[in-house]
């Protein structure tokens, strides 16, 4: 489960948030090559034996890992990650396997490893960084060229450009470290020609991706028997799986009307057949795939149930989240100081944790501040002044990541000839230019805890406007004063107790 105490801040440069990030369409498909384990020529040997046959859900604990720079640039937005996360249970639904956050997100700054360009680089960043005991998924602006693969021994990649709300990488690496090859294996790096008769055979290497570190050279040769489309030797064959029929395209692909690869091929028999675009450990595009196959489903929970039990968690007691975040304080363009404003907002039922932006742009391309926090208010750092600025609100839990973002709300930080340092005592009244609907912050000194204190309004004549009493109940207040018949112009705050007086003028504008 994820502690409670997570709150972290961070501060980017436009120029650099995804600079040097490969786009998708730069990077191949998947850099897993082609291999069967040990475990699945087990497995498909001893199906009756090794089939999991309960339909309960299988919690498994996930380590995430999320790369930057080493001067903290260019990690992936805490928001996309959530999104990504949707997706990735969203994608296993079907199998009744679900992911959850075992612990707190583990936050790296190592250029090196945010984007390597070998292997061996990944595999240092693994053993590095590793959590025993978890599928460890590391999110990197590059990884080697691809948009994402998988070590058995180590974890899965996954590259940022390959894992918005709609991408399947996650789902396919996280396939294959539960065992599942591509249905193509053997054509890895191979290109089909339709000319030329089909193999009875087809051989791979597998550098680097033995269900061990170690490694041998020259590369481990293997050999993989071309699936027939009548299935006749299926259970030998590709990827030893039955319902994943045959597949020999290695490159990205775009499914036809009917979700099958454009591309006709034909098997060494001589039968003409087009691959299955659906499936998520082909190649076809993302809007093709949805599914795993039920004998892959099988494969997986079976994995989950014997070589990686050490994965499985309970469920977690934590309901999903279907009500929206509201913000409640600063909203409407309020004006707020610089630094040091306290964003307010609603708590969500079944929520442990809120995802905080702000950004002085409205589509969040720069996020100026991102946080993590299990409250459900946070205290900004220093901003630009007299900007505007949109924030917004995620909730999750460590086992449920699909809630909304709430609607943007705004704020304006003060010109920077605006008073609102606190004096001495820390006493300060912001914003000093205010709206009707708006509501005052007071920050209130700590020896005025507890005292029943009187808060007045003046208008520049010292005719009073407005009093009330006030319960001091915490060293930062929000106060609400009627202005709606009031004119424009300025006005006095007067706050005072045995303790002593504290004022603040103010500018009612309408």
């Amino acid at each position: 489960m994820m502690r409670n105490t997570l709150t972290l801040i961070f501060i980017f440069s436009l120029s650099s948030l995804f600079a040097q990030e490969p786009a998708k369409n730069m990077l191949e498909p998947c850099g897993t090559p082609a291999g069967i384990s040990p475990w699945l020529r087990f497995y498909s040997d001893h199906k009756a034996e090794m089939e999991y046959r309960s339909n309960d859900t299988l919690w498994v604990g996930l380590q995430a890992h999320l790369l930057a720079r080493d001067n903290g640039t260019g990690r992936f937005p805490f928001d996309r990650f959530m999104d990504a996360l949707c997706r990735l249970n969203t994608d296993f639904a079907e199998s009744n396997i679900q992911f959850y956050l075992k612990d707190d997100i583990n936050l790296i700054d190592n250029s090196a490893w945010y984007a390597h360009t070998t292997i061996p680089a990944g595999i240092d960043m693994m053993l590095t960084n590793n959590v025993d005991d978890a599928f460890n998924s590391y999110f990197v602006g590059n990884p080697a060229g691809n948009c994402g693969y998988n070590l058995p021994y180590g974890g899965v990649a996954i590259g940022h450009s390959c894992a918005s709300a709609s991408d399947h990488t996650w789902a396919h690496e996280a396939g294959h470290a539960l065992s599942l090859p591509h249905p193509f294996i053997g054509w890895e790096g191979k290109q089909y020609n339709y000319a030329i008769p089909t193999p009875t055979s087809v051989t791979y290497d597998y550098t680097y991706f033995h269900d061990t570190i170690d490694t041998q050279i020259p590369a481990p040769l293997d050999t993989a028997l071309v699936e027939y489309v009548d299935g006749s030797n299926c259970a030998i064959a590709s990827d030893l799986i039955c319902d994943t029929k045959p597949d020999y395209i290695s490159s990205r692909w775009t499914c036809n009307g009917q979700g099958m690869s454009p591309a006709i091929q034909k098997d060494p028999a001589g039968v003409d057949f087009q691959s299955d675009g659906s499936l998520f450990m082909s190649y076809a595009d993302d809007a093709c795939q949805t599914r795993f196959s039920p004998e892959e489903i099988q494969v997986m929970r079976a994995n989950l149930a014997t070589e990686k039990a050490n994965w499985l968690g309970s469920a977690p007691q934590l309901g999903e989240i279907t009500q929206l975040v509201n913000q409640i304080s600063p909203i409407q363009d309020q004006v707020v100081p610089v630094a040091g404003t306290q964003l307010v907002w609603s708590s969500a039922p079944n929520a442990t944790h809120y995802v905080v932006e702000a950004s002085r742009f409205s589509s969040y391309a720069l996020r100026e501040v991102e946080m993590i926090t299990s409250d459900t208010f946070v205290t900004t750092p220093a901003l630009l002044a007299n900007r505007t600025y949109y924030w917004r609100v995620k909730a999750f839990n460590a086992a449920h990541f699909c809630a909304d973002l709430s609607e943007s709300a705004t704020f304006v930080t003060a010109p920077t000839s605006a008073a609102f340092e606190p004096d001495s005592e820390g006493w300060r009244c912001y914003p000093t230019v205010l709206s009707p609907g708006h509501v005052l912050n007071l920050e209130i000194p700590e020896s005025w805890l507890g005292k029943t204190s009187k808060v007045a309004c003046y208008d520049v004549a010292g005719n009073l406007k407005w009093d009330s009493k006030l319960l001091i109940s915490g060293y930062k207040m929000m106060l609400q004063v009627p202005l709606e018949n009031w004119q424009t112009g300025l006005y006095y705050l007067v706050l005072s107790n045995e303790m002593g007086i504290k004022r603040q003028a103010l500018m009612i504008a309408k």
